[in-house]
């Protein structure tokens, strides 16, 4: 934006109001921000800034700027309505558990235990597991007082193997742990027909519960009664 007299021969003035003067170096750029409102409706915006050269990001910012250009796409519709009913099922299945369920993404139990849930609702390669672990552990390290475990709920038993994989490597298995969305729900259905306590399930869910390893036992005790008294079940 110029605000004086002097002119610059490479740039084309757009606005001028109360002697302030906005100027843009690109002149298809120039010429849909000073064309006809109405010839601007029926214009291909393709074509009048990218046809021979497209407006650099310094013009776009001098002429737009805080307008977000690239308007909701189908796609990235789809993707955010499947981000939002994936989380809506995995907080379902926690509150299923008798967990409370907050906003930012943690589960509190009544035992005093907290969870820091993230979603993944898409596969996940190796190498993408092993950056959302490591975002997510520096994001962790920066709360004060004693840091919640973290617990990944993904898409599917493959994604879970990927995050399994690297916790491991990130030698975060003191704090993190990964489940599947399907694993979960097996889980709330087990709780819901009284095969496992609040304890079990946070045994399951919370690294930092099985620290007791008759916790476990008794946990795989009545894995494999239930196992018995109705195959299919684990």
């Amino acid at each position: 934006m110029q605000q004086d007299d002097n002119e610059d021969p490479q740039r084309h003035q757009v606005l001028n109001v109360f002697g302030l003067k906005m100027q843009v170096s690109n002149p298809r750029l120039a010429e849909l921000l000073t064309m006809d409102a109405r010839q601007a409706l029926t214009s291909d915006v393709r074509e009048l800034v990218g046809s021979q050269r497209q407006a650099t990001q310094e013009d776009v910012h001098q002429a737009l700027p805080d307008v977000v250009l690239s308007p909701p796409t189908p796609h990235s519709e789809d993707v955010k309505r499947l981000r939002k009913e994936f989380r809506q099922r995995a907080e379902a299945g926690a509150r299923g558990l008798g967990l409370e369920v907050c906003a930012n993404g943690m589960w509190l139990s009544k035992t005093g235990v907290s969870i820091m849930s993230r979603t993944v609702e898409r596969p996940s390669s190796l190498a993408a597991a092993a950056h959302f672990v490591s975002e997510v552990s520096r994001g962790i390290q920066s709360i004060q007082g004693a840091p919640p475990s973290v617990l990944f709920i993904v898409e599917g038993q493959q994604t879970a193997q990927e995050f399994t994989v690297a916790i491991r490597q990130g030698r975060h298995a003191a704090d993190m742990r990964t489940i599947s969305i399907d694993s979960l729900e097996d889980l709330r259905t087990m709780y819901h027909r009284e095969r496992l306590t609040h304890e079990q399930v946070l045994t399951v869910l919370v690294p930092a519960k099985g620290i007791d390893a008759g916790d476990m036992v008794a946990l795989l005790r009545s894995g494999e009664t239930m196992s018995t008294e109705s195959p299919g079940i684990l």
